[in-house]
């Protein structure tokens, strides 16, 4: 049985909204070939991205499947994808989203 691999990727995100993506380690270059099941990519925002920005809900496309899940972990700061490999795509397409977080407001509610 093959140990599933973990691909690892910094991100950095402008004010602009522009993504630069680096591999980290043994992380392949973009397009990633999953051959392996339950393989998980971990996107991690970097220090340069400003401490208010978290990733969302990743837009995920050409997967009828369902192949992919992802969960959001470190306080949004990063995102962990994993791939079943149940199906063969020819291309799954996968969308990071990112956005600021605003502090919280303090809304008090006093029925009167």
């Amino acid at each position: 049985m093959t140990t599933p691999p973990n691909y690892n990727y910094s991100v950095t995100v402008s004010a602009e909204g522009a993504f630069t993506i680096t591999p980290e380690g043994n992380a392949p270059e973009s397009p990633i070939k999953v051959t392996v099941p339950n393989t998980t990519i971990t996107y991690t925002l970097t220090p340069d991205t400003a401490a208010a920005m978290v990733f969302l809900a990743p837009e995920i496309s050409n997967d009828p499947e369902g192949d992919l899940t992802w969960e959001i972990v470190d306080s949004g700061r990063s995102i962990v994808i994993t791939d079943s490999d149940a199906d063969d795509e020819d291309c799954i397409c996968v969308k990071l989203v990112a956005g600021f977080v605003s502090p919280d407001p303090e809304i008090q509610n006093k029925p009167t």
